[in-house]
């Protein structure tokens, strides 16, 4: 677990110390400078955190719930203002009960609430303007009037997120909102987004200075595209407020450069209530790209950056082999090794292990071993494929099929390798090809410096000789089919663009790569001395991460 830089400055006007699971105290870090995200999965306290924080700062705090319902029986004050104080002081009370982080109490009365304060904002600037007038202060008066009342604000925020209604308080009271210039209609009709809108913005604008806004998973009700502009408004115009969210939109602490943000990863129940928990505390300033920041903040502590795409072969099968660890794919190896550089070179990340594979395996020695001492692992096959059509891997799943359907496993496996590399040998020349094309990348890739190698002096200078390249490999291609080696050469070229996949598939009667993909998946989770012997194939990656 991460504990905040004791350094680093935070201002102690609120009650922000809880506790871990190993019952030590954590000092989260709320302060009025940025505001702090909550971030982690169902079910691992990050409403039970929040819940915490709003007991623990009653007199100052203002509490948003995620599960709050937002639909308004009025577009009027549903109370007297002597009924107003009684109901506020109940909304407190039952907002400290351990049950407010699941459970929403009087729905409609905590609607009243905010309008009542809305309504009263406009009011309360209507008497004061007035007041100046009495008292012979007309430049009092004109100062007074350039300021804009709660609902005045908000208008502008919902312009700024792109909502494109005019809220007005009619002469009875009641308010309305009109889209565009149209009619008015009562706030009862707005659709759920702008209500949450609404209601959140409501809330926030009304709060006494200096408190404690915690607002819990504001994306409910809003799309990101509206909930993150609104937010950043909302951030800056109660600027003495300190602001606590919790979310699962990833993009929010992205989006608020400065923020910090807390990871929980689990937490405990203490009679019945949750009151402790593991979490850590993701400084801002962190120098990463925003992609790999937001891996971050959706991680474990093991990290694993693969190659690939998020509709790629690899993230689901390396989730089997390494339980624990979140698997983020990432375009090229230079993308892999710079995730894993940036994180590692982070001091402040301390509780991060990032971990790479790249999976070329025409890497020479030597930037194999430089790799490995940055946490970048070669993997011993050309792609994930080498591993799904491992031929020992295509000799179980016909076994598993011989259990279901008629016929001899060995001769399957047989049918299987020999149209493989029949397919091949119609495309060894593009092979070869594909081949030097993907080596010249990856050493383009590999050998580019990053910023801070170009700050300190380093100069680019890369040559590849692409055709010599070819030859060797073409000539090695040719030479492995004449010896029937399809293990080698399912390790080493890109089999997936020749239908030698295909004609494997087809050999062990199913009917699609994704079925046969599908069943060797299956065959990992359930046998583990075949996860055992793919993970040699990946080096000494198994070993650093365990």
């Amino acid at each position: 677990m991460h504990m905040v830089n004791p350094n680093v400055a935070v201002e102690p006007i609120y009650a922000t110390t809880v506790q871990s699971i190993a019952n030590q105290p954590i000092v989260l870090p709320v302060s009025k400078d940025t505001p702090l995200f909550v971030v982690g999965p169902n079910g691992a306290g990050k409403s039970g955190l929040m819940s915490a924080l709003y007991r623990a700062n009653v007199a100052t705090a203002v509490r948003i719930s995620a599960h709050r319902q937002n639909t308004m029986e009025s577009n009027s004050i549903p109370f007297s203002p002597k009924d107003k104080i009684e109901h506020e002081t109940i909304a407190k009370g039952q907002d400290t009960h351990p049950s407010a982080r699941w459970l929403e109490w009087n729905p409609n009365m905590r609607v009243g609430l905010i309008l009542a304060d809305l309504i009263e904002g406009s009011n309360s600037l209507s008497r004061k303007i007035h007041a100046k007038h009495l008292e012979g202060d007309p430049s009092g008066a004109a100062k007074l009037a350039t300021t804009l009342p709660p609902l005045e604000k908000i208008n502008l925020l919902l312009a700024g997120a792109g909502i494109p209604i005019k809220l007005i308080i009619k002469d009875d009271g009641a308010v309305v909102a009109s889209k565009k210039g149209g009619a008015q209609y009562s706030i009862a009709a707005l659709s759920d987004g702008e209500r949450a809108a609404l209601l959140v913005a409501g809330a926030v604008l009304t709060a006494k200075p200096e408190s404690l806004i915690i607002i819990d998973e504001p994306e409910r009700h809003l799309h990101i595209s509206i909930v993150t502009p609104l937010l950043l408004q909302l951030f800056s115009e109660k600027s003495d407020c300190s602001f606590v969210v919790s979310t699962h939109e990833l993009g929010l602490p992205i989006n608020c450069h400065q923020a910090r943000t807390v990871l929980v990863r689990d937490s405990q129940l203490v009679g019945g209530d949750i009151q402790r928990w593991d979490l850590d505390v993701l400084e801002p300033g962190i120098e990463v790209d925003d992609s790999t920041k937001e891996a971050l903040i959706g991680a474990r502590r093991k990290m694993l950056f693969v190659e690939g795409t998020s509709a790629s072969l690899d993230q689901p099968l390396y989730e089997i082999l390494f339980p624990g660890v979140s698997v983020f794919p990432r375009e090229s190896c230079g993308d892999v090794e710079h995730a894993v550089i940036s994180l590692r070179d982070a001091q402040s990340l301390a509780w991060v292990q990032a971990f790479g594979i790249v999976d070329q395996d025409q890497l020479d020695a030597a930037k194999k071993a430089e790799l490995r001492a940055k946490g970048v692992f070669a993997l011993q096959v050309y792609s994930v494929e080498g591993l799904y059509y491992d031929p020992t891997i295509v000799r179980q799943i016909a076994e598993r099929q011989c259990t279901v359907v008629e016929g001899d496993p060995q001769a399957m496996t047989d049918a299987a390798v020999a149209s493989a590399l029949h397919a091949v040998s119609e495309h060894a020349e593009r092979m070869a090809a594909r081949m030097t094309e993907q080596s010249v990348k990856d050493q383009i890739s590999l050998g580019r410096p990053d910023w801070k190698k170009i700050k300190a002096g380093a100069s680019v200078n890369i040559t590849v000789d692409a055709q010599t390249m070819y030859q060797t490999e073409l000539a090695n291609l040719q030479a492995l089919i004449a010896a029937n080696n399809i293990t080698a050469i399912i390790a080493r070229y890109p089999i997936r663009e020749t239908p030698a996949l295909g004609a494997i598939v087809t050999a062990l009667n199913l009917k699609s790569l994704k079925l046969y993909e599908a069943a060797v998946r299956k065959l990992l989770a359930e046998d583990a001395a075949t996860r055992a012997r793919l993970l040699g194939l990946f080096g000494d990656l198994p070993a650093a991460i365990n």
